[in-house]
């Protein structure tokens, strides 16, 4: 090889190198701007980034608080229920409290006239004291209807009289049968000024009864025998 041909073959090294120098250049500049811009990029949209993380923190936060404040208001409203609700469960109370003292005082009252099984806890015999008599029933915790009577007491058997209507009341009271339920066979003395005795029939039944009673001062009349008529 001679010397011309050494010397070109240097300068197209040289050539060579310097290209690839340059291109290498190139690209680390072109790198270095893409470093800068998203730098820049981020630096600016960090502040931003952060107002929003802020704003939706605080909206977060409201969120939170407003179901606590409803949570409040829904607590109160249902104290305000719960305690209509005892006023209302106290009224009922009473109410019924009333009721009851009132039906016990009606069945009081009834008991003079009118019962379910008016001969419960009575001694019930077979027959009586005539043929006609079905059974006898005696029971020993009648007690006297009361009397709105004052002073010496002689029976009346006059159908207008205050003393009819507590006979009638008493025969009621020991039978069971409503006055209104009541059809009266005959009533009158039954031995004595201060006993009487009545005869009476159930209108829906047609079940007959006769009933013995006897005064007792201040407290009017008592019944101490119910026949049941055939």
């Amino acid at each position: 090889m001679n010397l011309s041909e050494t010397r070109e073959s240097r300068f197209e090294n040289r050539d060579k190198r310097r290209k690839a120098n340059l291109v290498l250049n190139i690209l680390i500049g072109i790198v270095l701007v893409l470093i800068v811009v998203v730098a820049s990029s981020l630096m600016m949209n960090s502040p931003k980034e952060q107002a929003q993380q802020d704003a939706s923190k605080n909206d977060s936060e409201q969120t939170t608080e407003a179901p606590a404040s409803d949570n409040k208001k829904q607590t109160s409203d249902e104290d305000v229920k719960d305690e209509d609700k005892g006023k209302s469960d106290s009224a009922d109370k009473e109410d019924s409290d009333s009721d009851s003292d009132k039906d016990k005082d009606s069945v009081s009252d009834e008991d003079k006239s009118t019962s379910d099984d008016p001969f419960e806890g009575a001694e019930v015999k077979e027959g009586g004291s005539s043929a006609n008599v079905e059974k006898t029933i005696i029971n020993p915790d009648w007690k006297p209807v009361g009397t709105q009577q004052s002073g010496q007491h002689t029976a009346t058997y006059d159908s207008s009289s205050q003393d009819w209507k507590e006979m009638l009341e008493a025969i009621s009271y020991a039978t069971g049968v409503s006055q209104d339920n009541m059809t009266l066979i005959w009533l009158g003395n039954n031995g004595s000024p201060q006993d009487a005795k009545g005869t009476i029939q159930a209108k829906d039944t047609g079940v007959k009864y006769q009933v013995a009673i006897t005064w007792v001062d201040g407290k009017g009349w008592k019944p101490t025998k119910v026949e049941q008529l055939k």
